[in-house]
């Protein structure tokens, strides 16, 4: 049985190393590509990846449940390294989380963001329940198909196929200026 990311944590405060090491695999793909969109260059993002991991495994005994889920502190660590990475090589500022810098500024650019997440959130809503489901873990939740096979227990052959066909079908609805049928 898989345990919970709360009984990792605990384990893991306890000095298991098979626990860290299956929280690592759970969490690694998700933590990179928040620090990817914070640092940009893949070996920055993978430097400060395993800082942070690092400093999940040291600070572990500190981690308080009823302040955050595992995922949230580990994320927390991971912007706090990130922001440490910058501020020694010079930069001031990093892209806060969930922000894209072009469309800060202009208020024309963030309603056609709103729109294209609108219409792309309409398409996910047509798909068959499988292909949304692998979809949404793999571009959402920044899992990649190994994980997605083992989180919804089918071959990985199974996720990459329902991620492709999904995919297929959604660029199909949005090239064709087709209105998603709810």
């Amino acid at each position: 049985m898989e345990r919970s990311d709360q009984q990792l944590m605990s384990d893991v405060a306890a000095g298991d190393q098979t626990a860290f090491t299956e929280f690592y695999d759970r969490h690694a793909a998700r933590v990179l590509g928040v620090l990817r969109k914070l640092l940009g260059p893949f070996r920055d993002a993978e430097d400060v990846l395993q800082e942070t991991f690092w400093q999940a495994w040291r600070r572990a005994d500190r981690y308080e449940a009823v302040r955050a889920t595992p995922l949230v502190w580990l994320l927390l660590l991971a912007r706090s390294r990130a922001l440490d990475f910058l501020r020694r090589h010079g930069q001031e500022t990093a892209v806060p989380l969930g922000h894209e810098p072009a469309l800060t500024d202009d208020p024309c650019r963030t309603l056609e963001c709103d729109e294209s997440c609108r219409q792309v959130r309409e398409a996910l809503d047509v798909l068959p329940e499988e292909q949304r489901s692998a979809i949404t873990l793999a571009y959402y939740g920044g899992l990649t198909n190994e994980q997605i096979a083992r989180y919804q227990e089918i071959p990985l052959g199974t996720a990459k196929t329902r991620i492709r066909l999904g995919m297929r079908r959604l660029r199909d609805l949005l090239t064709e200026g087709q209105r998603p049928a709810r």
